[in-house]
């Protein structure tokens, strides 16, 4: 079972937060905290790392890298928040595993989510973990529900996605619009 810090335990996270540890199911350490524009390089080379498939998985294509806007846009607190989790040893010299975005839609009320975890690091239990604090995050914020577009052959996502008790619809096509509600 995974275990957030004893702060986060005590009570719920609100962006932005202090980095948090999450222990994988194999007992590997991460860190965890709201990402910077000095992220940048470390969130590409987490994207050079990952699979065809699991890049596809997320954006729905082959993307390599982010640029300094897209980076930007996912690091701007008007627009949400992006976390990275890295290795819990140094900072500097950690690999980032791990991007959670939890964005601001046009929809008052609404939060898209959207996650990359690095293909070593998946079914461990960690993109739960984060999908569990984007959420707690949405409901510290009086979020009414959060939205994915999720590949229909995305089945860890949407393990992780029934796990926070999302209700799958019918994939029609290659996408599928889940909604997961945020509750109070």
């Amino acid at each position: 079972m995974l275990s957030p810090s004893p702060a986060t335990q005590a009570r719920p996270p609100q962006a932005p937060v202090s980095p948090w540890v999450i222990e994988t199911h194999s007992g590997l350490p991460t860190l965890t905290s709201p990402a910077t524009a000095n992220d940048l390089q470390d969130a590409n080379a987490l994207h050079a790392r990952c699979s065809l498939e699991t890049r596809f998985a997320r954006y729905g294509s082959a993307r390599r890298t982010l640029s300094r806007t897209e980076w930007a846009h996912l690091i701007n607190p008007e627009r949400g928040i992006t976390w990275i989790t890295r290795q819990d040893r140094d900072p500097a010299e950690a690999d980032v595993v791990a991007l959670t975005h939890l964005m601001h839609t046009d929809d008052e009320g609404v939060r898209e989510l959207a996650l990359l975890v690095e293909d070593s690091w998946q079914s461990e239990g960690l993109g739960t973990a984060l999908a569990r604090h984007a959420l707690a995050v949405a409901r510290a914020e009086s979020v009414r529900e959060l939205t994915l577009l999720v590949g229909s052959g995305n089945r860890r996502m949407q393990s992780i996605l029934r796990r926070l008790g999302a209700a799958l619809p019918a994939a029609h096509g290659t996408t599928v619009n889940i909604t997961v509600h945020v509750g109070t």
